[in-house]
């Protein structure tokens, strides 16, 4: 498959005289993103794949760009935001399924286990938007009828042809609820709660963060439904919440006090999908390191005492940059 987005065939730009004996000039390359729907955004400017290519039977390579600066995908010392990784894995997941296994808009999609790692070095912003190139190889891919997919993708994310990060997604998708076409009212915003620093959990803004009314040991989970990033599509996008969550948790759990935190891997397990009318707390506890191993912190959430996903965050601490 070439580029999921082109040019609508009428629209042929200038018209270029060519005379007699002369070469045809050579048209010039132009990017674009791939259609917004395919990647389930709202906003143009929130999708990062420009194109895709089937290089052999369940084996892609597609492009992508990063802007220098975010709203919410903030860059930390001059890097890129490791979950900005996590969202343009999402994105490659939702074009193939749309694209490559037929899946149809509109079908839900349902994330049961993802994982991240990066290399800090290899994510420095520099004068220009980072041009990516993702590899992309799916496995246990179980077809159901009616557009339901059950997959396993695995992902190589390269700059300049070198790694930057690697991932890994199993989902699923299943046709829209009977009701997904009567979606009511617009969500309202989330109600404001008297909250600590939005610095205690990694954050520059009180909007972004995601804990509230700690109680127990535990933070509630508290999503806003309007969030342009972390809900989109009518609701929230569950697995970037839980990795939000999870690193919020880690920060709020390691102090800034203690130094700058830097997380180079994550990764999460769904034990069941989460119910969005049931209040939803998050506990963090650091495990013991081997060694000089990594810090790591575990993430669990949980609904009526059940866990609805887990998490372990991985990284190190650099004192004197809290």
């Amino acid at each position: 498959m070439t580029s999921a987005a082109r040019p609508a065939a009428h629209d042929t730009g200038p018209v270029l005289s060519v005379r007699a004996g002369q070469d045809p000039p050579v048209a010039p390359s132009l990017t674009t993103t791939v259609p917004r729907e395919y990647v389930h955004r709202s906003a143009l400017s929130e999708v990062f794949l420009t194109g895709c290519l089937s290089r052999a039977e369940n084996r892609f390579s597609l492009t992508g760009q990063w802007p220098r600066a975010h709203a919410y995908f903030s860059p930390t010392a001059h890097r890129h935001d490791l979950l900005q990784a996590a969202e343009t894995m999402r994105q490659a997941a939702l074009l193939l399924a749309h694209t490559e296994y037929r899946v149809p808009l509109g079908h839900r999609f349902t994330p049961w286990d993802v994982s991240l790692a990066v290399l800090p070095g290899r994510l420095a912003i520099g004068p220009a938007p980072t041009e990516l190139e993702l590899d992309v190889v799916g496995s246990d891919l179980v077809g159901r009828g009616e557009g339901s997919l059950e997959a396993v993708l695995e992902f190589t994310l390269r700059r300049e042809g070198e790694p930057m990060a690697t991932g890994h997604l199993r989902f699923s998708t299943s046709p829209p609820a009977p009701d997904a076409g009567d979606r009511g009212a617009p969500p309202a915003p989330r109600a404001a709660s008297a909250a600590p620093s939005p610095e205690l959990f990694g954050r520059s803004s009180a909007h972004d963060i995601l804990l509230a009314d700690r109680a127990a040991g535990a933070w509630r989970l508290a999503p806003d439904p309007t969030h342009p990033v972390l809900s989109d599509d009518g609701g929230p996008v569950a697995h970037l919440v839980a990795l939000e969550a999870a690193r919020q948790a880690t920060h709020a759990l390691v102090g800034p006090a203690r130094g700058g935190l830097s997380i180079t891997e994550i990764t999460c397990a769904f034990v069941r999908q989460p119910d969005p009318r049931r209040a939803c707390w998050i506990d963090a506890a650091l495990l013991p390191a081997p060694g000089s191993g990594p810090l790591t912190v575990q993430v669990t959430a949980r609904q009526d005492g059940r866990a609805v996903w887990e998490a372990q965050v991985r990284g190190g601490i650099t004192p004197g940059l809290g």
